[in-house]
């Protein structure tokens, strides 16, 4: 059993004096004593027993008290932390008072805590809940997009390129008539009007199979690329086919090669669904997203740098694997979209400020309105995903317990219930007007 003391630092810092029994401290020598005595040769004693007085004369007292104090401070520390009931957010820093036999262990441990939260009143809070509705036309872009992703692509030899035609092309660049290193592409697919620069669609459209053009690009002058920056880029291109999209027609055949669809009608009535489901699925983020705004708006809390730092290097780590998965690296990210590392991180302090205050403020709230997630709301939970998936409830319950994702199960079943609760204390106004969906 340790005692502590605690005092308040400066914000968010605490200092705990700690103090241990000194019977620990004995068995704890008397460990380390033994312990070392197997490790070291001195010559006329047997290793395992070497008496400590010789210990001490070969190694000096103060390493064995620095060892048992290594080997106690740790467990001490966290008993402490448990007995108080403080939530540390880094490592502490350790100051040893007191390290003798016969004598309690005293240390300091100085760290950083969770900040306090001062909840605001949210029953001025007032938010408009949006309605977005499916149409018909949305129903028939998603055919028609379902459609493009089944297209075929053929070769058109009967009139020239326009807009939405896909052509294979050879290209090289060039700038002050010498070839860029790493230009050079050959049957290069590109569609006109999508993603290309509009350089390239001005003088691609209206082109022939075997047509060839100039096509120039002033490149900007803030690019990395010295070599290139500010100047200007002729690209030599030759047209080698044009091809057409055609969509699929929309009948039996083709819808059942999309799905378990008997009709065209089923089809449509399953694209309907699904779109509607997603619809609901925005309403309820978007409402979601304006609550906890409003929340944390009128709630006073001051977020550490170390957690904010935490947070961003979480951030860039799932930016960096992202990208590996697109095969990119985080420098190929920065140049595409012209920016540096230093611009990312300074973006991402904000978004992690915010992000981490919610949280803050959700936990606060839960704390306070002693918000728990019953077994019984688990298996519940449970069994709805099992449905949504067409599983058994103990095959999904499984598969959670295998990935270590049950207590996520739980953190969002508590964030839905602190959600609901604050839906209670604050104004909802209706949207007057049914938004259509994008």
């Amino acid at each position: 059993m340790v005692k502590v003391e605690i005092e308040k630092q400066k914000e968010n810092e605490v200092k705990l004096k700690i103090e241990t029994d000194k019977l620990e401290v004995n068995s704890g020598l008397d460990k380390v004593y033994n312990d070392v005595s197997y490790q070291v040769k001195i010559p006329g004693f047997r290793k395992g027993k070497i008496p400590k007085n010789i210990l001490n004369l070969h190694l000096s007292k103060e390493y064995f008290y620095d060892k048992t104090a290594e080997e106690l401070i740790p467990k001490s520390y966290l008993e402490a932390v448990k007995k108080i009931d403080i939530q540390p957010i880094a490592q502490p820093e350790i100051k040893v008072i007191q390290i003798e036999e016969d004598k309690p262990l005293i240390f300091e441990a100085t760290v950083q805590v969770r900040p306090e939260v001062k909840l605001g009143s949210f029953d001025k809070i007032s938010i408009q809940k949006d309605n977005v509705k499916i149409t018909a036309g949305d129903v028939k872009n998603e055919i028609t997009r379902i459609q493009e992703n089944q297209a075929k692509l053929n070769v058109v030899k009967n009139r020239k390129s326009k807009k939405n035609d896909f052509l294979v092309i050879d290209s090289e660049g060039y700038v002050e008539g010498k070839a860029i290193e790493g230009s050079k592409v050959e049957k290069q697919l590109v569609e006109l009007g999508k993603n290309t620069p509009p350089e390239f669609n001005d003088k691609l459209i209206g082109c022939s199979a075997g047509d060839e053009r100039e096509i120039k690009i002033l490149v900007p002058k803030d690019v990395k690329d010295k070599k290139i920056a500010g100047k200007e880029i002729t690209y030599k291109v030759k047209v080698i086919e044009i091809k057409e999209k055609e969509l699929p027609e929309l009948n039996e055949d083709f819808v059942k090669t999309i799905g378990d669809y008997k009709t065209v009608d089923d089809f449509k009535k399953d694209i309907k669904n699904r779109l509607e489901k997603q619809a609901e699925t925005v309403n309820k983020n978007n409402y979601e997203r304006k609550l906890l705004e409003k929340v944390t708006e009128v709630c006073e809390v001051k977020i550490p740098k170390i957690l904010i730092d935490r947070e961003v290097e979480y951030m860039m780590k799932s930016l960096e694997d992202d990208l590996k998965t697109k095969d990119l690296s985080l420098q190929d990210y920065y140049k595409s979209i012209k920016t540096d590392e230093e611009k990312v991180r300074k973006e991402y302090e904000i978004v992690a400020e915010k992000r981490i205050k919610q949280e803050l403020v959700l936990d606060k709230i839960s704390q306070v309105e002693n918000i728990q997630v019953t077994e019984e709301e688990v298996k519940d939970k449970i069994k709805t995903i099992a449905e949504e998936m067409k599983q058994e409830p103990l095959k999904v319950e499984a598969t959670l317990k295998k990935n270590n994702n049950l207590d996520g199960l739980k953190e969002s079943i508590k964030r839905e219930k602190i959600i609901d609760l604050l839906s209670k204390k604050i104004k909802i106004i209706k949207s007057k007007k049914e938004d259509k969906a994008k």
